[in-house]
C-alpha cells in the first residue's frame, strides 16, 4: 500500500474526497507533516488557531476534530468546549505533547472529548483512531435522523389512527401540537423533534375517554366530579405508555410533569419546578392552556390576560415567546365554503363536523389531509354528509 499503515477494512485510503476532518495545531510544520499522513483517507483542513478553526467550522462541514492542547489565546480544552457547542455531534480529539492528568481531566471535562492521545502519536494509530471517530460520528447522525425524522412521523401517523375514533381528540392534538411549533420556532430550540413529539404522544392516554367527555374538553365546558377523575388520569396513563418505549424517557418525564408550576408552588414532593423541570413540560404546559383558553373565549388577546394572570405556573421566556407569536392577531380572510368533494389537502377545517345524526367526524382546527378527504367522501355517498364545510387555508 505504498508504504501507508495497513488498517482494519472499514477505512481504506480513498480514491475520491473522503470524510472531512480538522486539524488544528500552532506549528503549521506539524499540520503539513500530519496532513500528508491522513490526506489518502481523509479531507483533511487545518488551522493554526482556535479562532481560525471556529471560523473555519462555520463554513466547512466536519467529522472529526483533531486538536493539540499547548496553543496560544487559547489552548486545546477551551477551543474543544466551543466546538462542542457549535456542533456537539462533531467527535472531538486532543493531540499533545503533555500527557499530565491534569490536561487530560480538564480536556474531557470542558471540551468532552472521544480520545486523548499523547505525541508523537504512530501514524497507524491515528488514522486508526480518527477512522472510528468518523464511524462514530456516523452513528450519532444516524440515530438522530432516526429518532428526528422517522420516529417523528411514525408518531405522527400512530396519533392520527388511534384519534379516528376519536375525532375530537385528534383535532384538539393538532391544534396544541401547532401551538407548541410555534413556541420552540420562536425560541430557537435547536433539536425540536422532542419537543414536537412529546406534544403529540401527551394525547395518548385520552383515547380512553368517552366522547362526551372529550367534547366537552375540546368545547371549554366544565367537567363533573366523574368526568374530572377520568381526565386526570390521562396524563399518568400517556406517560406510562411511553415510559415503555427506549429513548423516549426523556418524553415521558416531560408528559408526566406537564401540569407542573413553573415557581414550584403546589408541585408536591419530587417535583421540580424553574429549569429544573424539563422544557417539553414547560412548552407543553402554557399550549395547553392556551388551547383551553381559546376553546372557552375565542380571542387571542384575553387568553393571554388570562395567562399572564398567573405567570408564575409559566416558564417566563415560553410565556413571552407565547406573546411574541400572537402579539397582533392575524387578519385573514374569513372561511369560506367548500362542498365535500372540493377539498384539498393542507385546508384547515373551521367549524367541527358532524353526521346527518349529530356525530362528530372531524373536530375544528385539523388539517385536511388525503386520508381525510377520502372518509369524509365517503360519508357524503351515503347521504351522512352534506351541505358544505367551512375551511380556511
Amino acid at each position: 500500500m505504498n508504504g501507508l499503515p495497513v488498517l482494519d477494512p472499514v477505512l481504506t485510503p480513498q480514491t475520491t474526497n473522503g470524510p472531512p476532518i480538522l486539524l488544528v495545531d500552532d506549528e503549521a510544520a506539524i499540520l503539513g507533516g500530519l496532513r500528508r499522513q491522513l490526506r489518502p483517507w481523509f479531507t483533511v483542513h487545518t488551522a493554526t488557531s482556535g479562532a481560525e478553526a471556529l471560523q473555519l467550522l462555520e463554513s466547512q462541514p466536519v467529522t472529526v476534530v483533531v486538536s493539540d492542547m499547548r496553543m496560544p489565546e487559547m489552548d486545546g480544552a477551551t477551543f474543544l468546549s466551543h466546538v462542542r457547542q457549535h456542533d456537539p455531534d462533531i467527535v472531538r480529539i486532543l493531540l499533545t505533547g503533555n500527557a499530565d492528568a491534569e490536561t487530560a481531566i480538564t480536556a474531557v471535562n470542558e471540551g468532552q472529548i472521544y480520545r486523548f492521545l499523547t505525541k508523537p502519536c504512530p501514524p497507524e494509530v491515528l488514522v486508526a483512531e480518527l477512522g472510528s471517530a468518523v464511524e462514530v460520528h456516523r452513528l450519532v447522525r444516524a440515530e438522530k435522523e432516526l429518532l428526528r425524522t422517522t420516529l417523528r412521523k411514525t408518531v405522527a401517523s400512530l396519533t392520527a389512527t388511534l384519534s379516528l375514533a376519536q375525532p375530537a381528540l385528534l383535532a384538539r392534538a393538532v391544534r396544541i401540537n401547532r401551538i407548541v411549533s410555534e413556541l420552540v420556532e420562536a425560541l430557537e430550540v435547536e433539536e425540536p423533534w422532542e419537543i414536537e413529539v412529546t406534544s403529540m404522544l401527551t394525547h395518548l392516554g385520552a383515547v380512553t375517554l368517552p366522547p362526551t367527555v372529550l367534547a366537552k374538553l375540546d368545547a371549554g365546558r366544565p367537567l363533573d366530579e366523574d368526568e374530572r377523575e377520568m381526565d386526570s388520569r390521562v396524563i399518568g396513563l400517556s406517560r406510562d405508555l411511553v415510559g415503555d418505549i427506549p429513548r423516549l424517557e426523556r418524553v415521558a418525564e416531560a408528559i408526566g410533569w406537564q401540569r407542573a408550576r413553573y415557581d414550584g408552588k403546589g408541585n408536591g414532593p419530587g417535583v421540580p419546578g424553574g429549569e429544573d423541570l424539563p422544557l417539553g413540560a414547560r412548552i407543553l404546559r402554557a399550549a395547553v392552556d392556551f388551547d383551553a383558553g381559546m376553546s372557552v373565549r375565542r380571542s387571542v388577546q384575553d387568553t393571554i390576560a388570562v395567562l399572564q394572570a398567573d405567570a408564575g405556573a409559566y416558564d417566563p421566556q415560553v410565556l413571552e415567546a407565547l406573546i411574541r407569536c400572537h402579539a397582533v392577531e392575524e387578519v385573514t380572510s374569513p372561511p369560506r365554503p367548500v362542498d365535500v368533494y372540493d377539498l384539498q389537502e393542507g385546508m384547515e377545517v373551521f367549524d367541527d363536523i358532524v353526521t346527518m345524526s349529530g356525530v362528530l367526524l372531524v373536530g375544528r382546527g385539523t388539517v385536511v389531509t388525503e386520508a381525510l378527504i377520502h372518509r369524509l367522501e365517503n360519508y357524503a355517498g351515503r347521504g351522512e354528509v352534506t351541505g358544505v364545510i367551512r375551511v380556511k387555508g
